[in-house]
């Protein structure tokens, strides 16, 4: 069994209790994480292509919620899609506690994962692992 990488996760979602929830339990597996209540703190929100200076993503994955003022996760993850993000569609996770059909084949058509409110903390940790192991070796943190 391989020891566990560290990985860079960035949750964008405007409830206080989620992201503090998710900030504490990744956190206290070692993964560094940051969280956002606005989606347009993405450098991709403002430009017409991705701006990212380094070769390598900023995040290892993203969670967003669906429903978020100024734009939905949808919306954030096909811009960031769009515009050349380098972060793997399949370490993106939509949450929500209810989805219509257009949003569930929005998701599948961005290629990412999707976590039903409430979720267990452990569906969470083993689509984590899942993420882990589709990264290049040379973009890990390192280990836990």
């Amino acid at each position: 069994m391989s020891t566990p990488t560290r990985l860079r996760i960035f949750i964008f979602d405007d409830d206080p209790a989620i992201t503090h929830l998710l900030h504490i339990m990744l956190s206290y597996k070692g993964h560094y994480v940051l969280t956002f209540a606005n989606p347009r703190v993405c450098p991709v929100y403002n430009k017409t292509a991705c701006t990212c200076p380094q070769e390598l993503p900023c995040a290892d994955v993203i969670i967003a919620d669906i429903m978020m003022p100024h734009m939905s996760g949808i919306d954030m993850l096909r811009l960031q899609q769009e515009r050349g993000c380098k972060i793997l569609a399949a370490n993106k996770a939509l949450m929500s506690a209810s989805i219509s059909k257009e949003m569930q084949q929005a998701a599948t058509d961005l290629g990412c994962h999707f976590l039903k409110k409430p979720f267990r903390i452990n569906e969470v940790l083993d689509w984590l692992e899942e993420c882990e192991q589709r990264l290049p070796a040379q973009s890990r943190l390192g280990e836990v």
